[in-house]
């Protein structure tokens, strides 16, 4: 009897109710992008390394970032990285996505998981890779350096 007396009262309910779940809604949300802008960003795992005296290279196998060594002025680096699949194998070379990245100009690069070229100056170098998305996941990675370009 009451709705036939006031037909339009349920429809001011229903809407008020609607605009209540909807600000209660719109407070989550934004409470929810506000603690994730306050999450401090995950440092990225940073492995530094020297040359091996006997043959020049470094050898790693993990789920490290970022490699950090010297190289003297005009060495030739060297870097490939392989991705170590979930089965516990290296990923075929045709199926490898990883592909080494240095602040240094590239010289040559037989194949995508490989990097070569020389230095400009002695210092510090970072060693990174691409696809981000493959960061986290483990990989063999290798580093050699040399004083002499390759011959072809």
């Amino acid at each position: 009897m009451r709705t036939m007396l006031y037909p339009g009262k349920r429809r001011v309910e229903l809407t008020l109710i609607c605009k209540l779940v909807w600000a209660v809604g719109a407070i989550t949300l934004m409470s929810v992008s506000t603690e994730a802008q306050d999450e401090t960003p995950q440092p990225t795992p940073v492995q530094k390394f020297k040359l091996g005296r006997s043959d020049g290279c470094f050898r790693y196998i993990g789920d490290a970032v970022e490699f950090v060594g010297h190289f003297k002025a005009g060495s030739y680096i060297g870097i490939s990285m392989i991705t170590i699949g979930p089965d516990g194998f290296p990923t075929p070379a045709a199926d490898e996505q990883r592909a080494p990245a240095m602040d240094l100009q590239e010289w040559t690069r037989p194949s995508r998981y490989f990097w070569f070229g020389p230095t400009t100056v002695g210092r510090d170098y970072s060693i990174t890779f691409v696809p981000r998305s493959d960061w986290g996941s483990s990989a063999i990675v290798t580093i050699c350096g040399r004083q002499v370009p390759p011959e072809h």
